[in-house]
């Protein structure tokens, strides 16, 4: 059975700009705080920190496979995570990017949806990787987390015309400029005939979450996904 979990910012060590349960080690938080996040993480859905998987997140469509001989502590440059070990949690990272979890009843996925991986082709990357281990879409379903809003993500007029050019659902006006990544991403997954769900939760307006198109400095909070 796969289980899910999209964390906030609240409950963890991390102070200043981080706090407080920021789970990045990437942004210039202490290390004793965010591994004591990550351990709290850990313990919040049943697992020891040496099942938890990472990644080192690059806006890209590379997905990689955990399997017996993965490594936790070595994190692999990707922005999606697949596999079919129970027991097993896949984590992405955001701050204003879409977490996106697939799953079905043998294998799971976490990915980082950002505007550059939504036109890179990440999510139909994920997509493929179920495909060639033999799923076919209908067995899948997915949940797209808390992440920022187009309302609040006005980008310049060529990123803008970038995203629009790969996934028109993104974007609706080009006087605003705002990109909804949350919404190309869904869109894509319809296409392909995935069941899923959407959070209504802007992270950038909504108190208790990181967001670095709100704060520049500050943590990342996680999408989770775990067979058990």
């Amino acid at each position: 059975m796969a289980r899910t979990l999209f964390t906030n910012r609240l409950g963890g060590a991390s102070i200043g700009p981080f706090e407080s349960k920021n789970l990045a080690l990437h942004v210039g938080d202490s290390e004793v705080s965010v591994k004591a996040n990550r351990k709290k993480l850990a313990n919040e859905i049943g697992l020891s920190p040496e099942k938890i998987f990472y990644m080192n997140q690059v806006h890209g469509n590379q997905i990689a496979v955990i399997d017996h001989n993965s490594d936790p502590g070595n994190p692999v440059v990707a922005d999606g995570l697949y596999t079919e070990l129970r027991n097993i949690a896949l984590v992405t990272l955001v701050a204003d990017c879409t977490p996106l979890l697939l799953f079905s009843q043998r294998a799971i996925a976490a990915v980082h949806v950002g505007r550059r991986g939504l036109i890179a082709g990440v999510v139909e990357a994920t997509l493929e990787t179920f495909k060639s281990h033999g799923f076919s879409m209908n067995d899948l379903q997915a949940e797209i987390g808390p992440a920022i809003c187009k309302s609040c993500y006005q980008v310049d007029l060529d990123s803008y015309r970038s995203v629009v050019a790969s996934e028109p659902t993104a974007g609706s006006d080009e006087t605003k400029r705002c990109v909804d990544v949350s919404a190309g991403v869904s869109a894509k997954l319809t296409r392909a005939g995935v069941n899923h769900r959407t959070s209504n939760i802007c992270v950038s307006h909504t108190p208790g979450y990181f967001s670095y198109r709100r704060d520049g400095i500050t943590g990342r909070q996680a999408g989770v996904i775990w067979l058990s």
